[in-house]
């Protein structure tokens, strides 16, 4: 095994400091371990840094990515891989407090023994998701919500703690199983149990820095670093020309031949994304209603129970100390209406229906649908990146063409003013002419790869959309019918008390009636 599953980062002691540099990055520390495949040797599927098989995955697949393991099938068993994060431990004090997440690898859900174990902060998540953006540009990578946390004892309460730790650990079963982020180097370095080698990948790779093939592209034309330096210097400042020119309308971006499909691609996650927020501000009202009507029946409900000891007419006497007349004003059992008492258990009752209903909106139909926002939202990034690629390969073709000017009025000079060193001033301008053109093309294959990545993942995240959705209507529905039943029921108690009151001139007329209404211990304690 690459993993030393005997070996635990931090396991005894606090990390390294920031301060000391560790050594070089060591790759490929988890090229043998097995995400998927079943018992009998066949298909399968692994992490590493060699890329990945592009196989359409059918809704099957998709629920179990979504549980977090990937089961090859088989009789064998063994393939399959769970992640948990589990175990936060903060370490340090005051401000410089920061807490460590464990996580485990397991060769299955009920596995004692981890097969990895390692332990990261709530930045190094943030990093990987960061790198993943920069390594697969265009894959719809899985969202961290993040909460914003400026007070300390906010930043490690155990709620904030224990609200990143199911998010860290949701991201981390998505990512595992994601078709595309397979193979990304960032992943070997994450899961590294050699905490210098993991520091070292962040040194390196910085969260928001560009991973391009193009990046060093003058290298192989022999530039020496300063000049790869200028190069970069000057990249940059037409990028910024070019961002500036778009931005005023002066310039459009040229698109490749699948310009047109990429078009619809956008038309259809802005439109998703208008449709999504008008029925996620619906959804969460009508999930969240139950919550109100809980609250304002216990209020009611105490109300009433509280009127109940103040007065109550079964034990109640006359200002002259008689019991009252009950042929003038009925007791509750001849008016065949249910006491105040009974009335406030039944709201008691009703309550916590409610109460019961709005917590099971809230997992069945509230997170799912804030997950198909951040699904939305990750869709949104995959293709800004996709953008930022064809903005880069658009800088390139720029400098192609300032070059070649710079190049033609060189020639041009040398022309009228032969001699003046002009012979090597047109060589060093075909050198960077030739390394922009290289550049660019290096640029447009990426934009092509990342184009491709991006209607790959689209066709996948439609499914997936589609499956969320409906699924999440029909918990909604299911939740609707058991929990209308529940109050029904006790809506028929007070009902069933009796078949109401009439009057006639003034005096009330018994009618048979049920037995009353006996309240519920429980409820008669909500009350209280």
């Amino acid at each position: 095994m690459s993993i030393d599953p005997d070996k635990e980062l931090f396991d005894s002691i606090p990390p390294p400091p920031a301060s000391s540099p560790p050594p070089a990055p060591v790759g490929g520390v988890i090229n043998d371990v097995v995400v998927g495949g079943g018992g009998g040797g066949g298909g399968v599927e692994r992490w590493s840094q060699d890329g990945y098989d592009d196989d359409d995955d059918d809704d099957a697949d998709d629920k179990a990515r979504e549980g977090g393991e990937i089961d090859g099938g088989g009789g064998g068993g063994g393939g399959t891989l769970v992640i948990s994060v589990t175990d936060p431990q903060q370490i340090g004090e005051g401000r410089n407090a920061h807490t460590y997440y464990r996580i485990d690898v397991r060769r299955g859900q009920y596995d004692d023994d981890p097969i990895a174990s390692v332990r990261r902060r709530y930045s190094d998540f943030q990093w990987l998701f960061q790198r993943l953006h920069a390594e697969r540009s265009g894959s719809i990578v899985p969202i961290i919500p993040h909460t914003q946390a400026v007070q300390l004892s906010k930043r490690l309460s155990e709620e904030l703690i224990e609200e990143r730790r199911v998010y860290l650990e949701r991201f981390l079963r998505r990512v595992q199983v994601h078709p595309e982020l397979e193979g990304a180097p960032s992943l070997a370095a994450f899961f590294s149990p050699d905490a210098d080698a993991f520091e070292a990948a962040r040194a390196a790779n910085p969260g928001n820095a560009d991973h391009r093939a193009y990046d060093d592209d003058g290298e192989a034309l022999s530039a020496t670093r300063t000049e790869k330096a200028i190069e970069k210097v000057k990249h940059l400042w037409v990028k910024t020309s070019v961002k500036a020119k778009v931005a005023r309308g002066n310039m459009e971006l040229e698109e490749t031949t699948d310009g047109k499909k990429m078009e619809e691609v956008e038309n259809y996650v802005d439109a998703l994304d208008t449709h999504v927020k008008t029925m996620s501000r619906c959804t969460l009202y009508l999930a969240g209603l139950s919550g109100e009507v809980s609250t304002n029946m216990h209020e009611l409900g105490q109300s009433l129970f509280g009127l109940h000891q103040l007065y109550d007419p079964e034990t109640s006497v006359n200002s002259s100390g008689s019991s009252l007349d009950s042929a003038v004003i009925p007791t509750n059992k001849r008016s065949g209406l249910p006491s105040i008492k009974a009335i406030s258990s039944v709201l008691a009752s009703l309550s916590a229906v409610n109460k019961v209903k709005h917590d099971e909106n809230q997992t069945k139909v509230g997170v799912p649908m804030r997950e198909i926002e951040w699904m939305i939202k990750a869709a949104r990034l995959a293709i800004k990146r996709r953008k930022n690629c064809q903005l880069t390969y658009n800088t390139y073709l720029q400098q192609v063409r300032n070059r070649e000017s710079t190049l033609e009025k060189t020639r041009v000079a040398a022309e009228l003013l032969p001699g003046n060193g002009h012979a090597d001033k047109i060589g060093d301008a075909e050198r960077l002419v030739e390394m922009a053109r290289k550049s660019a093309n290096a640029a447009r294959v990426e934009l092509d790869v990342v184009t491709q990545r991006v209607f790959r993942e689209m066709d996948r995240f439609k499914r997936m959309v589609d499956l969320e959705l409906r699924n999440l209507y029909a918990n909604l529905a299911r939740v609707e019918v058991e929990h209308t039943q529940q109050l029904d029921g006790e809506w028929n108690k007070l009902l069933n008390a009796g078949g109401g009151v009439s009057a006639n001139d003034g005096s009330y007329k018994s009618m048979t009636v049920s037995p009353p209404l006996t309240p519920s211990r429980d409820a008669e304690m909500m009350m209280i």
